[in-house]
């Protein structure tokens, strides 16, 4: 077994045991780093999810969200292996609206949120609506759709 001795610039010593010098890899995660506001006020990082997610950032006054809000309603049961995230910088009695509207509060799985439109800019920049990001459980990041998508393109994607 070898006896590695490493020290950093601050004068502080680390004493590392092992066969083998291989450090272990930062496990990769390719969630944006905003604020994910529940109607509750509960706040979480998007960071934090886990297993399949699906980032679907819309506005509820949109008229293209609006159809493909309805078509992810009317195909529901192709996203039952992933949580959908429904996120808005609108109030939440609007989202809570859209989500009445078409259908989509009766899924478990489909989640309304809010965030700050300075987390939106700093994590995707300026962005049509809707668009839409779909993640593996490994916090990897799959797919991307800017803009009205055919819901049969998203599905394939999943």
């Amino acid at each position: 077994m070898s006896l590695k001795k490493y020290c950093t610039l601050l004068g502080c010593c680390f004493l590392i045991t092992g066969a083998s010098s291989a450090q272990s890899k930062p496990i990769p995660n390719d969630y944006p780093v905003m604020k994910l506001i529940e109607p509750t006020g509960y706040t979480q990082s998007a960071r934090n999810l886990t297993g399949k997610n699906i980032l679907f950032l819309y506005f509820p006054d949109c008229d293209h969200c609006q159809r493909e809000g309805s078509a992810m309603a009317q195909h529901a049961s192709a996203f039952k292996n992933y949580q959908v995230w429904f996120i808005s910088t609108a109030p939440h009695e609007e989202n809570q609206k859209f989500a009445q509207i078409y259908r989509l509060a009766i899924h478990k799985n489909f989640h309304f949120v809010r965030t700050e439109m300075q987390d939106v800019l700093t994590n995707f920049g300026s962005i049509p609506t809707p668009s839409v990001y779909i993640y593996n459980a490994e916090k990897k990041l799959t797919h991307v759709f800017k803009g009205e998508t055919r819901i049969e393109e998203i599905i394939k994607a999943l």
